[in-house]
């Protein structure tokens, strides 16, 4: 049952969803955590680097980049500086002779010079690496060969340094890095033990030296492979991390923004309306604002589909934006309906000539494919603090302008006045609502819920009717808003919550058991009593507490998120099941999620629409499903319209789906027979 005009005024407003990419940043496995941990460290080293001061001279210009790897081999070149008083060690222990000995510190030497100078010229940008890891791998593992060869004694001492030499590729080498590198070493200690043959025989035991090499021959691939995986991990995960934080600085761009238009969304906009008015109150200043509506949006969704629909909306926004300055603040604060918000404005010619500059950009044809769309807009105008005491008064104030503005006619502005009153046109049903609700016209449908493991319903989200005399079988976007502004709808949600109640039991009697969701309106959410009401009616109706789902927002908890969770917590301990609904297009943030005692999660429509085409809404939807199963709570999807979203939604993880694609809406009766054929 939608049952705000919060979610009705919400269409397209994020069109779609991120989940191999979360899973992984979420996983909690030893291995994940063990490459996690080498993450940090290499970060930490990152760090290190960019904290190291060195003298300009020794930096290459212009290329943060390439100074990050100059930073990286004197880091090297250090270690290398540390083994030359080991040499120096080794020959005075009369381990090393003065010639080797003085051949050793020159290779060192020399092989840093040469890589010094690749790196400060820039010519290692010529190489498929860099940062020539290999390279100086190599190099750092010919000296050590260099120092076996030398030594008379102990050479296992010199070969000890191999696997230290080979984890400088950690994080850098690949699995095959690692195996080449070991094969080369192996392949230059046989070369070391001939030559020794040949030109030392004297200072060769040859079983010892054939050991040494077999010994190395199954050291270094282990170490290889283990570096390598750990390698591999890292990149996977610094792969998954990036992939990760993409999607959720694209998910916490579309809290405040709406993604079909760009323009900020309802929440950022009521956010800077207060901040402005504020400013305005201790300035002594004034606050304009614009309510635009787009005339008749609806006919051309529904003759042309919603892809015109949204060109439309997305080329209105555009025209929108361009009558304004860059300092005044233009949103889409639902459907079709957009809002400009002015702190700097002159008198009222000035907002006559700025509605007057909008309302004709809007007028200018819109081609498309063989025809020429043509719009129009109503327009109401208000201002603080001469119309509007503060922000939410200026804004109601502006939207009665405007339908002051259709009931002139449309296409037009009026400018808001006390004696203003709010239009009614077809939408609204105000003065019947009271006398459905008593002679029984309101109905209650309901849509199945799937399980998309095994097929099966899963339960059903019970949708309110209205059938009226005059206008047949209402959805709730057409009266809902009115019923909000009456104040019938507590009274008209609780009949729907005890309609549902006594359904689901009739099912039961049936033989047909499953749980039946209820959304509940703001103003019923914060109603004083709900929990007592909530137990009334499952007592009298004998409904399980465990078979009923009450749907919320985040918008509405978002109003007073303590008391909504307390609330929360209280309907738990009774045994209901607690959905959230629509989530992403109110005002919570993904790290606000654990917090609420919730279920399961329902992927808005918007999110499902466009997939499985769109990239980032796959990425958006992957990132929601891997965050909510991380904090085990189920997920449905809403919307679904064809078999391509059904199984991108089964492939990602998603719990139960709901949609045309399984049901529309039916009659308890007409689900208790889809229900029996289906068997």
């Amino acid at each position: 049952m939608a049952v705000t005009s919060q979610r009705i005024a919400v269409r397209r407003a994020w069109p779609g969803t991120v989940a191999q990419t979360a899973r992984a940043a979420f996983a909690t496995d030893a291995t994940h955590q063990t490459v996690a941990s080498a993450e940090g460290s290499a970060t930490r080293t990152e760090s290190l680097l960019h904290a190291i001061r060195l003298p300009q001279w020794l930096l290459p210009n212009g290329d943060p980049q390439q100074a990050i790897r100059m930073r990286r081999f004197l880091l090297a070149a250090a270690t290398y500086a540390v083994c030359i008083p080991l040499v120096i060690l080794a020959h005075s222990l009369e381990l090393l002779s003065f010639w080797p000995t003085l051949a050793v510190v020159a290779a060192i030497l020399g092989i840093n010079g040469l890589l010094f100078a690749l790196f400060r010229s820039g010519v290692n940008l010529r190489f498929a690496d860099p940062s020539l890891t290999f390279l100086q791998t190599m190099a750092a593992m010919f000296v050590v060969l260099c120092c076996v060869y030398d030594l008379d004694q102990q050479r296992t001492l010199a070969l000890i340094l191999c696997p230290v030499v080979l984890m400088f590729g950690i994080f850098r080498f690949s699995m095959r890095d690692f195996f080449l590198a070991s094969a080369l070493v192996l392949m230059g200690y046989a070369a070391v033990i001939v030559l020794l043959l040949l030109f030392k025989p004297a200072t060769v035991q040859l079983a010892a030296e054939v050991f040494g090499w077999i010994e190395l021959a199954c050291v270094l691939p282990c170490f290889a492979f283990i570096g390598g995986t750990v390698s591999e991990l890292r990149a996977h995960l610094r792969r998954s991390n990036d992939e990760l934080g993409s999607a959720l600085a694209a998910v916490q761009r579309l809290a405040t923004h709406d993604s079909l238009t760009g323009l900020a969304n309802r929440s950022q906009f009521q956010d800077r309306l207060q901040q402005a008015v504020s400013r305005a109150e201790r300035r002594d200043g004034r606050v304009a604002l614009l309510y635009i509506d787009l005339d008749h949006l609806k006919e051309i969704n529904d003759s042309l589909g919603h892809h015109v629909d949204d060109i439309a909306l997305k080329e209105a926004a555009r025209r929108v934006t361009e009558c304004v300055r860059e300092s005044h603040i233009a949103a889409r604060f639902g459907g079709d309906e957009f809002v400009l918000l002015l702190e700097e404005f002159g008198d009222q010619k000035a907002l006559a000539d700025l509605a007057q500059r909008v309302l004709a950009a809007i007028r200018q044809p819109l081609p498309m494919q063989d025809r020429e769309i043509r719009m129009s807009a109503s327009i109401g105008v208000c201002t603080f603090p001469a119309h509007a005491q503060d922000a939410r008064a200026l804004l109601s104030n502006a939207d009665n302008a405007m339908y002051r503005a259709k009931a002139k006619g449309r296409d037009t502005w009026h400018l808001y006045s006390p004696s203003d009153v709010r239009a009614k046109d077809d939408r609204v049903f105000e003065a019947d609502l009271r006398r459905a609700l008593h002679d029984g016209e309101l109905r209650v449908h309901y849509q199945p819920k799937i399980n998309l493991a095994t097929g099966r319903v899963a339960g059903v989200e019970a949708l309110l009717r209205w059938q009226h005399r005059e206008h047949g079988l209402l959805p709730p976007e057409r009266f809902i808003r009115a019923a909000e502004e009456n104040g019938m709808i507590v009274p008209v949600g609780l009949w729907a919550l005890r309609q549902a109640c006594a359904d689901a039991k009739s099912w039961q009697h049936a033989g047909l058991s499953f749980p039946v969701a209820v959304n509940l309106s703001a103003p019923q959410f914060h109603h004083g009593g709900l929990a007592a009401q909530l137990h009334e009616i499952l007592r009298a109706t004998g409904l399980p507490a465990r078979q009923l789902e009450i749907e919320i927002t985040e918008t509405m908890v978002m109003q007073d998120p303590a008391h909504a969770v307390e609330l929360m917590r209280a309907l738990r301990r009774m045994g209901v099941r607690l959905a959230l609904d629509d989530f992403g297009i109110g005002y919570s943030s993904l790290a606000q999620l654990k917090t609420f005692p919730v279920n399961t999660l329902k992927l808005d429509q918007s999110f499902v629409r466009d997939l499985p085409e769109d990239v980032s809404d796959v990425a958006i939807t992957r990132a929601i499903i891997a965050m909510a199963h991380t904090l085990h709570i189920k997920v449905v999807a809403e919307g679904v319209e064809n078999a391509a979203q059904l199984e991108l939604l089964r492939s990602e993880g998603c719990d139960e789906f709901q949609g045309f694609y399984c049901s529309e809406p039916l009659p308890s009766h007409e689900l208790v027979r889809w229900l029996s054929q289906r068997k």
